[in-house]
């Protein structure tokens, strides 16, 4: 009697378990993504559309500051890119720079879960350097590990 009993009771788990996986809605799943895999061409890539779409603010340069802004985003399961914001602060006009060159970027790559794409949560941060002797300030992006 037990024998059955537990026998039972591992079909019943295991339908369970089976049933279960097939009612994932994946529209509203939220995986952690990185920008190695999510964006076109890899973190090298992401890295020169950051160089060339990131201006620092001159507000930034004119108060001697540099600094590390850490951005959080969600990558929709169509490519684009929602719920920006920042982690960490920089301050001085960085921040709100690099919200404004991720939301304007497009055509990342979804992560997908049984071939079907899902929302991803992604991080990074966008550096701000300076040569202020040369008068010059520049962009990187910066993985987070």
């Amino acid at each position: 009697m037990k024998k059955v009993l537990l026998l039972l009771l591992l079909s019943i788990s295991i339908f369970y378990k089976a049933t279960a996986q097939e009612s994932i809605n994946t529209t509203d799943t939220i995986v952690v993504g990185s920008i190695e895999k999510s964006f076109p061409g890899g973190f090298d890539a992401f890295n020169k559309y950051v160089k060339k779409n990131v201006r620092p603010p001159v507000i930034a340069y004119e108060n001697s500051k540099v600094g590390i802004t850490y951005v959080s985003f969600i990558i929709e399961p169509d490519g684009s890119v929602s719920h920006v914001c920042t982690i960490l602060e920089a301050g001085s006009g960085m921040d709100e720079e690099a919200i404004r060159a991720i939301n304007i970027s497009k055509n990342w790559l979804p992560v997908a879960i049984d071939n079907k794409p899902v929302r991803s949560f992604c991080r990074v941060g966008v550096q701000f350097f300076a040569n202020f002797d040369k008068g010059a300030m520049w962009v990187e992006a910066k993985k987070i590990d």
